[in-house]
């Protein structure tokens, strides 16, 4: 990928999307773009974060492993989000690893080109700020619901979830796998496993592998069975 099409992209994403094309050149001079296949380690805890990443194609997850070896997902990435901003400011080693789950294009943007621009752009700083701030909230939910809601609940709210977010409500594709998905959730995967069955049985969802039809969403909502 040229420095001209990087560039282009770079403009795309909502945090340049105000700056001017010299801005833009010099930025994509310190970009350089990564192409991860599937299973590929963007970094693991303890590592130095040399810049943040920008999520062309395909999906990350992040995450951390136990002492006992248990993974415990944190999030997955899409394409068009950013990761890696909190951790560059605070000029501290990454907390959390990062692994492409599918085959994936990736803009790595160095810590001195962000710098720089960040030196001479207030409208830089203000949206970056806010989508750490947008994670940090997303982070408190998901420890609200671990905390507050059974199994159950935590599935049932992320199914919602997808749902609303998906362009089509009624029909939604699981974005990873029900390992992956019950890690972010804190959920065994049998428990995972047994709660789609109950709202399959109960004529809530139809599940048909990783497509999940919703067929009463208020049914959802007002789901009672506890684990």
């Amino acid at each position: 990928m040229s420095k001209e099409v990087i560039a282009q992209q770079l403009s795309k994403f909502y945090m340049f999307s105000e700056l001017q094309p010299a801005q833009i050149e010099k930025l994509a001079a310190g970009t350089k773009l990564i192409d991860a296949s599937r299973g590929t380690i963007l970094f693991n805890r303890g590592d130095i974060a040399n810049g943040f990443y920008l999520l062309l194609e395909g999906q990350i997850k992040m995450g951390v492993i136990s002492p006992q070896g248990d993974e415990k997902v944190i999030g997955l990435i899409q394409p068009g989000q950013s990761f890696g901003e909190a951790v560059l400011f605070m000029e501290r080693t990454f907390p959390i690893y990062a692994q492409a789950t599918l085959d994936s294009k990736l803009l790595l943007i160095t810590r001195d080109a962000i710098f720089d621009i960040l030196d001479n752009d207030t409208t830089v700083v203000r949206r970056m700020l806010a989508g750490i701030s947008a994670r940090n909230r997303q982070l408190v939910n998901n420890i609200e619901s671990i905390s507050l809601q059974n199994s159950t609940q935590r599935l049932i709210g992320y199914l919602i979830q997808i749902s609303t977010d998906s362009p089509n409500p009624g029909r939604v594709q699981l974005p990873a796998s029900k390992y992956t998905i019950a890690s972010m959730l804190n959920i065994a995967p049998e428990t995972f496993s047994r709660v789609m069955l109950k709202l399959n049985n109960a004529g809530l969802i139809e599940v048909f592998g990783k497509e999940i039809v919703i067929i009463n969403v208020d049914g959802l909502r007002n789901f009672e069975f506890i684990l």
